[in-house]
């Protein structure tokens, strides 16, 4: 189904290595409440977020968002690292040996790039988060023990795939600001908490996705290991 090019070892870390931080994409500028009310709910994130100063609809906590998104990102980043050393330590303790990578069904290059500001600033998402992570093994021993598929380092066809998703979402999403009138002044008077039922069913529908091919890749690498 796609094109692979399994490596195991160094090279694979390229491509979904949590110690290589996502970043707000270039141009993710202007000003906002600096931290959605999921974040400031979130049981880790939030606490870090008042240990730094920031305050919840503070106005003085107004600043540039890329630089908000920033520490979210180092987060989430931090949160994927323990997960990581979690399922490596209990799979060994299970199997005796495994070196486990994470493997980004929406890779870092959609997240570095045009399109990856209306994932994360416009619908919350965090390619580190679980929803967006396969964890793949690094090595053949792993793959032997742990009947983990192999990581492939990096999948052009996925990534090309979820580029052309993501447009279309971002589309609709467009769609959606200019029918409620919320990005243009000709939209239909439509309740602010419609539009946000609308944005919620279309963050549900990525990461759903982002579900169903984790299954088709893992299902892929397997067949052809």
């Amino acid at each position: 189904m796609f094109e692979r090019r399994v490596v195991f070892g160094k090279k694979q870390a390229t491509a979904g290595d949590p110690r290589e931080p996502l970043r707000p994409a270039p141009g993710a500028d202007g000003a906002a409440p600096a931290f959605h009310r999921r974040q400031w709910e979130d049981p880790r994130i939030g606490p870090m977020l008042r240990d730094a100063g920031f305050v919840p609809d503070d106005t003085a906590s107004i600043v540039p968002t890329a630089d908000n998104r920033l520490a979210v990102f180092a987060a989430a980043n931090q949160r994927l690292q323990e997960r990581t050393e979690s399922f490596n330590r209990d799979m060994t303790a299970r199997h005796g040996h495994c070196r486990a990578l994470p493997f980004l069904v929406i890779d870092h290059k959609i997240w570095d790039g045009s399109h990856g500001a209306f994932l994360y600033a416009k619908l919350d998402l965090i390619g580190y988060d679980e929803w967006n992570v396969i964890m793949l093994a690094e090595d053949p021993q792993t793959t032997e023990t742990c009947g983990l598929a192999g990581h492939p380092g990096f999948l052009p066809a996925v990534t090309q795939l979820m580029t052309e998703h993501v447009i279309a979402w971002e589309a609709r999403h467009n769609a959606l600001l200019q029918e409620f009138g919320i990005a243009t002044s000709g939209g239909h008077h439509v309740p602010h908490e419609q539009y946000e039922m609308e944005k919620d069913a279309l963050r549900r529908e990525i990461i759903d996705k982002a579900g169903w091919m984790k299954l088709r890749i893992i299902d892929d690498l397997l067949s052809k290991s």
